[in-house]
């Protein structure tokens, strides 16, 4: 699943509720995604847009969570926690390499 895609679904959780399973495959989609971030061979999120929009989206499961006392909206915001650490993370190191000047091929 690609990241737009799995920020609308998980969206529209944040609006409707869903189901248990259905919170828990996303929550399952967005760690999974996490642990891939690393492969990018780039930035994913230079401008903060992605960092934005998931602050956003936890803000609003936030809200159904108070809404509905449903603790697996608390499990689908920590996965996204997760995945916005690892995009910064990400793009922090790649930042930090490209200062230093190291492109990260020579091993020797």
């Amino acid at each position: 699943m690609q990241l737009t895609e799995l920020l609308r679904a998980i969206s529209v959780v944040a609006e409707t509720g869903g189901d248990a399973a259905h919170r828990e495959a996303l929550a399952r989609e967005t760690e999974n995604l996490a642990d891939m971030v690393g492969w990018a061979d780039g930035p994913i999120d230079p401008g903060g847009q992605w960092l934005e929009r998931l602050a956003a989206l936890q803000d609003d499961l936030q809200r159904r969570h108070a809404q509905s006392g449903d603790i697996g909206l608390i499990m689908l915001h920590d996965a996204l926690t997760s995945l916005g650490r690892a995009i910064a993370r990400h793009d922090d190191d790649l930042e930090a390499r490209n200062a230093d000047g190291d492109d990260g091929g020579d091993f020797s």
